[in-house]
C-alpha cells in the first residue's frame, strides 16, 4: 500500500476506534457482568469475545444453550461476552423476557422487544445489528510467493436484522427473520475477494414454522426453516460461517430440527450463497449442493458429556485438488465425543469420507479420505488468572499416489477460515499438526492466549493448501515440514455491547515453504465490534 493510502487507512481506523470508544463510554459504559473463569461452549479453543464468534469456538461444553436444536450445546460456536444476550448466530437471540416491563433496563431494549398487540405478548418484532472495524497487516502474503511483499487494509462490516415472531412458544408458532450485510475493504493491493467486499445484500432471510419450545430441551419440539440462513455444527471443523471475513458464508436451505426425548436431530438440503460485490446480486451456487443429518446425544448431561453423530453429502463441480480438477461427489461420516469434568475439557472427532471424483477427460478416482482431531485442556480454576493448558492434535489424509485411482485428500467442506490462526495462511487439507496453548484471565473481562502450532504434510505427494486453494503444489519438493506459527492474542469485553481484540502471528517457514521460495510471514490484526 502506498504511504498516502496507508495514512488514510490508519486515520480511518483511528476514527472508528474513537467513535466506538465514545459509544462504549457514553451509551453503554456499564461493564460486562462477572463470569466464571472456565470457558462456556463446546469446541476448539477457549472462550472468545463476541467478535470471535462464531468461528473460534471455545473448548469447554455447557448444558445451557439450545441453539440449532442441540441437546446440551454441542452445535453452537463461541458465546457472546459475559452478561451479553447476543448470540453468535443472531437468529438465536431471545428477547422474549422483555415482555416483562420491569426487565427493560438497557438502552436498546425498546427495539429488542416491540409487542404488536397489547393483549398478545407472543406477537412481537425485534431489531438488532453489528458494526465491526477490523485492521490487518500482513507481510509476504502466501509466504511471499506472490508479487507483493506486504499488505495492510481496513475492513468494515455492517449487519442489521429484523425478527418477527407470533404464536405461543409451547404450541404452534411462526417466524420471519431477515438480516442484511454491507462489507467494505480499503487498502488491499491484491484483488479484493468477494468475501471481503459486498456493498449491500441479504445475508439471511427465512421463514419458520415450529411446534413446541425448542429452547426447552425437556420437551419435544419440531422446527422447519426455509430460506437463506447461516449454519454451524459441532466443533465447526466442517461447517462454519467464516466470521473473520467481512461477509460470512450462508446457505439457501431447507432445514428441519426435531428434539425427541432430549436427542436433537437436524437435517438440511442446501446450496451455498455465491458472494458478489454489488447491491443485491448474491445468488445460490448452482455448482454445489450440500446436504446432511446431524444428531446430538446427551450421554451424561449432568457431567456435560455428549456424543455427535453426523452425515454430510457434497456434490461439487470443478473441484480442484493436486490430483486435478473434476466433479466431486463426497460423503462424510463423522462422530464427535466431547465433555468437561473437574477442570478437564475434551473434544475428539473422527471422520471418514468416500465417494467419486470424475475429471473432464473421462478418468476418475474413488474418494477415500479421513481425519482425526482432538482438543484437550485443563483449567486451574482456583489459581490466579485461571490458566488453561491446552493441546490440539489434528491429522487429515493427503493423496499418496495421484495415479492409483484413489483420491485420498480430505475435504474439510466449509470450515472456518481461522482454523489455525487469524493469519489464515493454511487450510486443513493434507496436514498434521501439534498445537499447544496457554490461556489466562488477568481480569474477568480479559482473555490472553499464547499458542505454538507446528505443521507437517501428511503426504509428500500432495499439495499444501490455503483457504483459496493450492498454495504450494506437490511437485515443488518432497519435504514434509511446512512450518510453525507463534501467536498471541488479547480479547477484551468492554461492555455487553462492545468488544475489542488484537492478535499477532509469526510464521516460521519449514523446508516445504523455503524450498518453494517462501519466507517468514508476520500478521497483525485488531478489530472492534459493537453489537445491539
Amino acid at each position: 500500500m502506498h504511504a498516502r493510502q496507508r495514512s488514510s487507512t490508519l486515520r480511518l481506523l483511528m476514527t472508528s476506534v474513537a467513535a466506538f470508544g465514545a459509544v462504549a463510554e457514553c451509551a453503554f459504559g456499564h461493564q460486562a457482568q462477572p463470569t466464571t473463569n472456565a470457558p462456556t461452549s463446546t469446541s476448539n479453543s477457549a472462550a472468545r469475545p463476541v467478535d470471535k464468534a462464531p468461528d473460534a469456538p471455545p473448548a469447554n461444553p455447557t448444558p445451557t444453550d439450545t441453539s440449532h436444536g442441540a441437546s446440551i450445546k454441542p452445535s453452537t460456536p463461541a458465546p457472546a461476552p459475559p452478561g451479553s444476550p447476543f448470540k453468535p448466530f443472531r437468529y438465536d437471540d431471545d428477547f422474549f423476557f422483555l415482555s416483562d416491563p420491569t426487565k427493560r433496563t438497557d438502552f436498546f431494549d425498546p427495539i429488542k422487544y416491540i409487542p404488536l398487540f397489547e393483549d398478545d405478548p407472543n406477537t412481537f418484532l425485534s431489531f438488532g445489528g453489528e458494526i465491526r472495524s477490523r485492521y490487518e497487516y500482513v507481510s509476504d502474503p502466501a509466504f511471499g510467493l506472490r508479487t507483493n511483499q506486504h499488505d495492510d487494509y481496513l475492513l468494515q462490516r455492517f449487519l442489521f436484522h429484523g425478527d418477527f415472531q407470533t404464536g405461543p412458544r409451547d404450541g404452534f408458532h411462526t417466524r420471519v427473520f431477515a438480516q442484511f450485510v454491507s462489507g467494505w475493504a480499503w487498502g488491499e493491493e491484491l484483488v479484493k475477494p468477494a468475501n471481503q467486499e459486498n456493498k449491500l445484500d441479504l445475508q439471511q432471510g427465512f421463514g419458520e414454522l415450529a411446534w413446541g419450545d425448542e429452547r426447552n430441551q425437556a420437551v419435544d419440539s419440531f422446527r422447519l426453516r426455509i430460506g437463506r440462513q447461516e449454519m454451524g455444527y459441532g466443533s465447526l471443523r466442517l461447517v462454519a460461517t467464516r466470521d473473520p471475513t467481512n461477509v460470512r458464508i450462508s446457505f439457501d436451505a431447507v432445514r428441519a430440527t426435531a428434539v425427541l426425548d432430549g436427542i436433537s436431530i437436524d437435517a438440511f438440503l442446501a446450496r451455498p450463497v455465491t458472494i458478489e460485490k454489488q447491491i443485491f446480486d448474491d445468488g445460490e451456487d448452482d455448482n454445489t449442493t450440500f446436504w446432511g443429518v446431524y444428531a446430538v446425544l446427551p450421554l451424561m448431561p449432568k457431567k456435560q458429556l455428549g456424543l455427535d453423530l453426523y452425515y454430510f453429502g457434497l456434490d461439487r463441480r470443478s473441484a480442484r485438488f493436486q490430483a486435478g480438477t473434476g466433479d466431486e461427489l463426497r460423503h462424510t461420516l463423522g462422530t464427535r465425543l466431547w465433555g468437561r469434568s473437574e477442570g478437564w475439557d475434551h473434544d475428539t472427532e473422527a471422520v471418514f469420507q468416500f465417494g467419486r471424483f470424475d475429471r473432464p477427460n473421462g478418468s476418475g478416482d474413488d474418494i477415500l479420505a479421513w481425519t482425526v482431531a482432538s482438543n484437550t485442556g485443563y483449567t486451574f480454576e482456583g489459581a490466579p488468572w485461571s490458566p488453561r493448558l491446552g493441546l490440539k492434535l489434528n491429522i487429515a489424509s493427503g493423496d499418496t499416489d495421484p495415479t492409483d485411482g484413489k483420491l485420498e485428500t480430505f475435504n474439510p467442506l466449509f470450515p472456518r477460515n481461522n482454523y489455525f490462526s487469524e493469519a489464515v495462511l493454511l487450510a486443513p487439507y493434507n496436514f498434521f499438526d501439534v498445537h499447544p496453548s496457554v490461556q489466562v484471565r488477568p481480569h474477568r473481562d480479559w482473555l490472553v492466549t499464547v499458542a505454538w502450532d507446528v505443521f507437517f504434510r501428511t503426504s509428500t505427494r500432495d499439495a499444501v493448501y490455503s483457504p483459496t486453494g493450492i498454495v504450494i503444489p506437490a511437485g515443488a519438493n518432497r519435504d514434509r515440514f511446512v512450518g510453525s506459527t507463534l501467536s498471541a492474542q488479547a480479547d477484551w469485553n468492554i461492555s455487553r455491547n462492545v468488544s475489542w481484540s488484537i492478535t499477532y502471528v509469526h510464521f516460521f517457514p519449514g523446508s516445504v515453504v523455503t524450498s518453494a521460495g517462501g519466507r517468514d510471514v508476520d500478521f497483525v490484526g485488531t478489530w472492534l465490534t459493537f453489537r445491539f
